[in-house]
């Protein structure tokens, strides 16, 4: 019998304990837990989102710029607010080369959703200015179709009432009853990193098919099949290592069950626009696991002028 499963994320209106970062990375996700009112993070789960960082930190290579708002340039960032779900905007937002900023809390998002990720943005000033902020220093992200992404960050919340497993050490695979946070952290992480947001990723989709050439290369040289704008058909299989598993990117996850990013999983964000390092040797892959010492769907961004 199938195990029930749950959805990872639906669309919004609108998207501490820190671990060193490897020496080699190019970006740095930084979470903010100012609105975490209901107190969902503990030190525990904190720890957890630091260690899905740098699964994305220790393999992403891109540079991103930064930007200072200041008038006439006013950049403001929008979002979910992950512990009320109201509409949250911080007017004339700046933010460092590298960064990406993540905003985390939980609440009650209804039966059947365990994260949801959300972002937006508006943005007015010298020309110069809106390119910089809108693309991070990522000319393809300016193109028509755009060939590349360069987020500001966003949101993501969990729900506070479904049971979780929060586990220290995510390289291991006991059994385990709950819903998996790490698992989900990937997956929404992978959202504001521009999984079913990115221009560049609807310049890839037709429909319920998504032919970027890197995604299609890992699927057989096939397009690859979506349950929507955002997610994997479910059931959809790839690679982790040397071992088959449902992609992470697909839309459900049952308890009990761990979900690592797959190959097509990394495939997508090469066809998003990152830079991807090469898949470690078999040697140096629970090297990687550890993070290298220590490792829903986001809506549509607006964009103003």
């Amino acid at each position: 019998m199938k195990p029930s499963k749950t959805l990872l994320g639906s669309i919004a209106l609108g998207f501490a304990l820190t671990a060193a970062m490897p020496a080699s990375a190019a970006i740095d996700i930084v979470f903010d837990y100012t609105y975490d009112t209901n107190g969902f993070f503990d030190a525990g789960k904190k720890s957890l989102m630091e260690q899905a960082a740098q699964v994305f930190e220790a393999r992403i290579l891109d540079t991103l710029t930064g930007f200072s708002s200041g008038s006439p340039n006013h950049f403001n960032a929008g979002f979910t607010n992950p512990g009320t779900g109201l509409p949250t905007t911080l007017s004339d937002y700046s933010i460092a080369a590298g960064r990406i900023d993540i905003f985390l809390g939980g609440r009650d998002l209804g039966a059947g959703t365990l994260g949801l990720a959300s972002t937006s943005y508006s943005v007015s000033g010298f020309q110069s200015f809106v390119n910089n902020s809108v693309s991070r220093g990522q000319a393809g992200a300016l193109s028509n179709p755009a060939t590349d992404y360069g987020p500001w960050g966003g949101s993501i919340a969990f729900s506070n009432t479904a049971s979780w497993y929060v586990d220290a050490d995510p390289t291991t695979t006991e059994a385990f009853s709950g819903y998996d946070l790490y698992s989900v952290a990937l997956h929404e992480i992978a959202h504001l990193l521009g999984v079913g947001i990115a221009d560049s990723w609807d310049a890839h989709r037709s429909g319920l098919s998504f032919n970027g050439p890197a995604s299609m290369a890992a699927n057989g040289g096939n397009p690859v099949a979506l349950a929507d704008d955002g997610h994997w058909k479910e059931g959809t299989l790839s690679k982790f290592g040397l071992t088959v598993q449902e992609a992470l990117m697909t839309p459900t996850i049952a308890a009990g069950q761990r979900q690592y990013f797959t190959d097509l999983d990394w495939a997508a964000l090469t066809d998003i626009g990152w830079q991807i390092a090469p898949v470690p040797e078999p040697e140096t892959y629970a090297m990687m696991l550890l993070g290298l010492g220590l490792i829903g769907i986001a809506a549509r961004r607006r964009r103003g002028r």
